[in-house]
């Protein structure tokens, strides 16, 4: 299979029925923060009759901006793909499959930066990994006297 790159206007695309992607509302707040930023660096993927398959979310974004008579870059396969692939590639393209050197973010990078950039404090050992519940109210602030240590690889952060 191969793809290529197409125009199409944002409002002529089709969201997938059934996507099953969601996001946090924090996750929606970085998206937003980013597209504003960097603009839409990230090209939805989509079948040969425009459907969507991967890029909900930054098409949303571009539409809730008023940016539907848009034209932007698609890719798009040179066969229609069934509805097995296109289930596939949804989720592949969604999962967070990818893995983070924590030693290298922790001794070349600014916590507060890659917590602006869509990193959770927890992730360092900053803060308590939030529980599922989401009526649990509970503070997680962090007390910024102490310095915290990544349980990861050992870097000492000051909160």
């Amino acid at each position: 299979m191969k793809w290529h790159t197409e125009k199409r206007k944002v409002k002529d695309l089709i969201p997938m029925e059934d996507n099953p992607r969601s996001m946090t509302e924090k996750q929606d707040k970085d998206l937003e923060k980013s597209i504003k930023k960097f603009d839409l660096v990230e090209i939805p993927a989509i079948n040969t009759d425009n459907t969507l398959i991967a890029g909900h979310q930054r098409i949303r974004k571009l539409i809730e901006q008023g940016r539907e008579e848009e034209e932007i870059d698609v890719r798009v396969p040179d066969k229609k793909l069934s509805e097995k692939e296109v289930k596939e590639y949804n989720i592949r393209s969604n999962k967070d499959v990818g893995g983070w050197d924590f030693d290298k973010l922790a001794n070349g990078y600014d916590v507060s930066d890659l917590t602006d950039w869509g990193f959770e404090e927890w992730e360092f050992g900053i803060a308590q990994e939030p529980v599922a519940d989401e009526n649990d109210n509970q503070s997680e602030e962090t007390d910024s006297k102490k310095p915290i240590t990544c349980p990861k690889c050992g870097h000492e952060f000051s909160a």
